[in-house]
C-alpha cells in the first residue's frame, strides 16, 4: 500500500518497525503495521503522506514499551475516525495522556471522537488537552502518576530532611559508568547525588495513593543518607568483628586475611565485603534485610508519624508477595519480620521450624544491634555471623530459591535495592583522595578510617584543611592520644599531598597563595534539579589585580584613534545640557504663555481651565553607576572569530574604549574580572573600584589582565551586585563582557544556565539593569544566548570596530 503511495513513505516507518522487531515486541509491531496500512489507504495528499511518514515512526518509538501496543490501537482508532485528529491526539499524548491506563485511555478517546463528530475543531482541542473539558476529563481519569509531577515536592522534602542537595530522578536516567554496571538494579536506588524512583507509578486505583507511594519510597530511601548506610567502611566492619570475637566462616581464613580481599580492585568497600562470601548475592540480601530493619527502627525513634503513615504501604506489598508466592522463601519471611516489623508467627501456612528460625535470627539482631553500635557496619557483622546458617537452611529446604547452583535474589517490596556501586562511582574522586590521605596519615602514625575522611571531603567538596584533622576521630581508642600530638608534621604531609598527588581535584589555594589574605564571601546557588537554592554554596574570593608597567592603554588609544574620536563624540551627546525647561507646572519660575492662551480660550468656551500655567527650570544631572564585569576564563585565550587577536585582547581593548567613553560622560563606573575553579574557588578581581579615579595604577591593572581558569558566572554576578550596595545612584547598570557560556566543575549546561539566569533576575529585583556583550560566539550558538540571559538584551561582537556603535546605543538606551 505504501509503495503505491510512493517509496518516500517507506524509509522511516520501516526503520521503526525493525526497531520493534529487534526488541522482540511482535504484538506492537503487528498493530503498527495495521496502523500504517490504515493511514496510507486514506486519500492523502503528497504533503500529508510525507507528514505521517515522518511523525508516526517518531510517535511509536516515543510510546512506553509496556503500553505501546494498546496506545497504538487508540492511535489507529483516531486515524480511522478522521486523520485530521492525529496530530491533536499525539500532542495530547505528550502532554499527559500517556499516563492513562488502557481502559481510561480508551474511554478518553471515545469521548474525543464523539465530540469531534459534532465539531472537528472541538474534538481536536479535547484530544490535545487544549480545552478545559479535555483537561478536566483527563484529570478525572488519570490514575498513574509521573515522577515529573511530584519531583519538586519530593526534592524539597529530601533536602530539608537530609540537609544535602539530593534530588530525585527517574530510574530510566540511571547512568552507565566504567565503574560497575549501572544497568542492573531495581525500581528504587541511590547514587549519593540522586534518588532514582520509578518513571511512573500506576499500582493503585486512585491517583492520591500512587502519589503517596512516591512519597513513601522517597522518604525511606532518604534514610540511607541520613543514617549513614553509604558510609559503610570495610575495615571498620572487620574491626567490629575482632572486637566482638566473630569468626569469619565465609570463605576467608581469618580477619587478617580478609583485609586484603578486593584491595587491589576498583570497587566499593561494600563490594569488597561481599567478596568474602561464596554467594555474594545472598550476602547482599542479608545485609539489605538488616539495614532496612535498622533504618525502620531509626525512623520509629525519630519520625514515628512517618512510620505510621507510610510503613503500611510497604507491609501491604510484602504481605501480597507472601500471599502470591507458591514457595515462600525463609529469607522473605526474615525480611518481613526485621525490615518491616511483620510478625511471622501470626502468618498461616508457614512451617513451624522456619518460624522458629526467623525468631532466633530476630533475637540475635536485637542482641547485636546495640545503642553503642547501631551502624551499617553492625549490620555487616550480623551478615558474617548468620551467613553460613542461612546458606545451609536454603540448601536443605525442599522449596527454596536455589535452582541448581544459582541463587535467586530476594524479591524486595517495590524493588528497593542498595546500590553502593553507584555511590562509589559518583564519589570516585573523593574515594581516591581519601585513600591517599589515609595512607599519608598512616605514614605519620595516625590510623583514620577512609570513610570518615571521605565524608569530610564530600561535605567540603574536597577542600580539606590540615586543621580539619583535629575534628576527625581516630580509628580506635588506643590511638586517641595522637589527637594531642603536634600537628605540624601531619599538616605538612597533607599540604604536600594536595599540591603533588591530587590530580583532577581542585585546589582552591590558588597555587600557593594564602587565601586568608583576601576577603571571602559566600553566596547561594540555584539548583534547577532541586528547584531551590543551595545556601552558602559558592565561595567568592575578593582579590585585586597587581598591575605591571606597560603602554598597552596608550597603544590601544593610538591604534583606534578614529574609533576613540567617534566614541567621545557619541558620548558627548549623552552629557546633560545644563538647565532644562519643563512646561505646564502648577508653580514655577515664570508663566508659560502657551498655557495662558489655552487658559483664556477654555474660559471663553465655558470649560474648566487647567491650573498648569508655569515654566520650571531645573538643572539636569546624570545619576548613573555602571560596573563592567569581564570574563577571564581560560577560553578567552582562544582566537576571536574572524580575527587574528585573542578574545582576551579584544576584551582588554573594549575595557580601554569603555573607560574613555565613561570618562567623557562623567558617570561613576567600576571594572572587575572573574574566574576560578569549583564552587569554593570563585575569584573576583578588582580592576577599578567605583570611588577610584582613572589613573596609571588602573591602566597598569588593565594591561595585567590575563586568562585564568573556569567560569562560574552566577556567583560572580551576585558578588558584582554586592558592589552596588555602597552606590546610591538612581540608575545602576551591570555590563557583562564575555566569550560564551558558563562552565566549571559540576557547573555545566542546563544547571549553569539556570543559575546564571536566576542571578540576573535577582539583580533586576534590586533595580540593577543587566546587559551582556559577547565576543567570539559561533553563529549556531548565538540563539542560545536567550536561554542564558533570559529576556535581557545582549549583543554579539566579533571585532573591536563594532563596539563604538553598539556601546553607545546600549548605554544610551539603558541610562536615559
Amino acid at each position: 500500500i505504501m509503495e503505491q503511495v510512493g517509496t518516500y513513505t517507506l524509509n522511516q516507518p520501516l526503520k521503526s518497525l525493525m526497531t520493534l522487531l529487534d526488541s522482540g515486541q511482535r504484538q506492537s509491531a503487528a498493530v503498527y503495521i495495521d496502523l500504517l496500512s490504515t493511514t496510507f489507504s486514506l486519500p492523502l495528499s503528497y504533503n500529508q503522506s510525507q507528514h505521517f511518514a515522518h511523525i508516526l515512526p517518531e510517535a511509536v518509538l516515543a510510546f512506553s514499551p509496556e503500553k505501546r501496543r494498546w496506545q497504538l490501537e487508540q492511535l489507529k482508532r483516531v486515524m480511522q475516525a478522521d486523520f485530521h485528529l492525529t496530530d491533536a491526539f499525539l500532542d495530547g499524548m505528550e502532554k499527559g495522556l500517556h499516563l492513562l491506563s488502557k481502559g481510561t485511555l480508551q474511554r478518553f478517546v471515545s469521548l474525543g471522537l464523539e465530540k469531534s463528530s459534532r465539531s472537528l475543531q472541538f474534538g481536536a482541542k479535547f484530544l490535545s488537552l487544549d480545552s478545559r473539558s479535555g483537561f478536566d476529563t483527563f484529570t478525572d481519569l488519570q490514575v498513574a502518576v509521573s515522577i515529573l509531577q511530584v519531583r519538586s515536592q519530593l526534592n524539597r522534602y529530601i533536602q530539608a530532611r537530609t540537609g544535602l542537595p539530593i534530588t530525585v530522578r527517574p530510574v530510566s536516567a540511571l547512568p552507565r559508568s566504567p565503574v560497575g554496571d549501572h544497568s542492573k538494579g531495581g525500581g528504587v536506588c541511590s547514587d549519593g547525588r540522586f534518588i532514582y524512583l520509578p518513571d511512573e507509578i500506576n499500582i493503585f486505583g486512585q491517583k492520591a495513593e500512587n502519589v503517596k507511594l512516591y512519597k513513601c519510597l522517597a522518604r525511606f530511601e532518604s534514610g540511607h543518607y541520613e543514617f549513614g548506610t553509604f558510609d559503610f567502611d570495610f575495615e571498620r566492619m572487620l574491626d567490629r568483628c575482632v572486637a566482638d570475637k566473630c569468626r569469619l566462616q565465609c570463605g576467608s581464613a581469618s580477619v587478617d586475611a580478609a583485609h586484603s580481599v578486593g584491595k587491589s580492585e576498583n570497587i566499593s568497600d561494600f563490594e569488597r565485603f561481599l567478596q568474602l562470601f561464596p554467594v555474594p548475592a545472598l550476602a547482599s540480601d542479608l545485609f539489605t534485610t538488616f539495614e532496612h530493619g535498622r533504618i525502620r527502627q531509626l525512623f520509629s525513634r525519630f519520625y514515628p508519624g512517618l512510620v505510621r503513615t507510610y510503613l503500611p504501604m510497604l507491609r501491604k506489598e510484602a504481605l501480597r508477595q507472601l500471599g502470591d508466592a507458591r514457595d515462600i522463601s525463609p529469607l522473605l519471611l526474615l525480611y518481613a519480620e526485621i525490615a518491616l516489623g511483620i510478625s511471622v508467627a501470626e502468618q498461616d501456612g508457614i512451617d513451624a521450624g522456619i518460624k522458629d528460625w526467623v525468631q532466633s535470627v530476630c533475637m540475635l539482631y536485637e542482641e547485636k544491634m546495640t545503642q553503642t553500635d547501631f551502624t551499617a557496619e553492625a549490620c555487616g557483622k550480623l551478615v558474617v555471623i548468620t551467613y553460613r546458617e542461612v546458606e545451609e537452611l536454603l540448601k536443605h529446604q525442599k522449596n527454596n530459591q536455589r535452582e541448581g547452583d544459582k541463587y535467586t535474589s530476594l524479591r524486595i517490596p517495590f524493588d528497593r535495592r542498595l546500590r553502593p556501586d553507584l555511590y562509589y562511582a559518583a564519589y570516585l574522586p573523593f574515594e581516591n583522595m581519601a585513600q591517599k590521605i589515609k595512607e599519608k596519615l598512616a605514614d605519620n602514625g595516625i590510623r583514620i578510617y577512609k570513610s570518615v575522611i571521605k565524608k569530610y571531603l564530600a561535605a567540603q567538596q574536597d577542600f580539606l584543611r590540615p586543621e580539619d584533622l583535629r575534628e576527625i576521630p581516630c580509628a580506635s581508642e588506643k590511638h586517641s592520644g595522637i589527637d594531642r600530638r603536634d600537628y605540624r608534621e601531619i599538616a605538612a604531609a597533607l599540604c604536600g599531598l594536595n599540591r603533588a598527588d591530587m590530580t583532577g581535584i581542585s585546589d582552591t589555594s590558588d597555587q600557593g597563595i594564602d587565601v586568608g589574605r583576601y576577603p571571602v564571601f559566600w553566596y547561594q546557588e540555584w539548583d534547577c534539579h532541586l528547584g531551590d537554592y543551595l545556601n552558602d554554596h559558592a565561595r567568592v574570593i575578593d582579590k585585586s589585580i597587581s598591575g605591571h608597567d606597560s603602554d598597552f592603554y596608550h597603544c590601544t588609544l593610538q591604534r583606534y584613534r578614529a574609533l576613540v574620536q567617534r566614541i567621545r563624540y557619541s558620548f558627548e551627546l549623552l552629557k546633560p545640557e545644563g538647565l532644562k525647561l519643563y512646561r505646564r507646572w502648577i508653580e514655577g519660575d515664570e508663566f508659560d504663555y502657551q498655557a495662558l492662551l489655552d487658559f483664556v480660550l477654555d474660559k471663553k468656551a465655558n470649560r474648566t481651565p487647567s491650573e498648569r500655567l508655569y515654566i520650571k527650570r531645573m538643572k539636569e544631572e546624570r545619576d548613573v553607576a555602571v560596573l563592567l564585569l569581564v570574563d577571564l576564563s581560560r577560553s578567552t585565550s582562544n582566537t576571536a572569530a574572524g580575527s587574528t587577536a585573542a578574545v582576551i585582547d579584544v576584551e582588554k581593548e573594549a575595557i580601554v574604549l569603555f573607560s574613555e567613553a565613561l570618562e567623557i560622560v562623567g558617570d561613576v563606573y567600576a571594572i572587575a574580572g572573574f574566574s576560578g575553579t569549583g564552587r569554593l574557588g570563585v575569584d573576583y578581581f578588582h580592576i577599578k573600584d567605583f570611588g577610584e579615579q582613572m589613573n596609571d595604577n588602573v591602566r597598569r591593572r588593565i594591561a595585567a589582565v590575563t586568562p585564568q581558569r573556569n567560569t562560574r558566572m552566577g556567583a560572580a554576578i551576585r558578588h558584582a551586585a554586592f558592589q552596588f550596595s555602597s552606590v546610591l545612584s538612581r540608575v545602576r547598570l551591570l555590563i557583562i563582557l564575555g566569550d560564551g557560556f558558563p562552565n566549571d566543575l559540576d557547573y555545566k549546561r542546563d544547571y549553569a544556565i539556570a543559575d546564571t539566569r536566576k542571578a540576573i533576575s535577582e539583580l533586576r529585583s534590586q533595580n540593577i539593569h543587566v546587559h551582556a556583550i559577547t565576543i567570539n560566539i559561533n553563529l549556531t550558538e548565538e540563539s542560545k544566548l536567550d536561554d542564558l540571559y533570559g529576556d535581557i538584551h545582549h549583543n554579539v561582537i566579533t571585532e573591536i570596530a563594532e563596539l563604538p556603535d553598539k556601546l553607545w546605543q546600549i548605554y544610551g538606551a539603558l541610562t536615559h
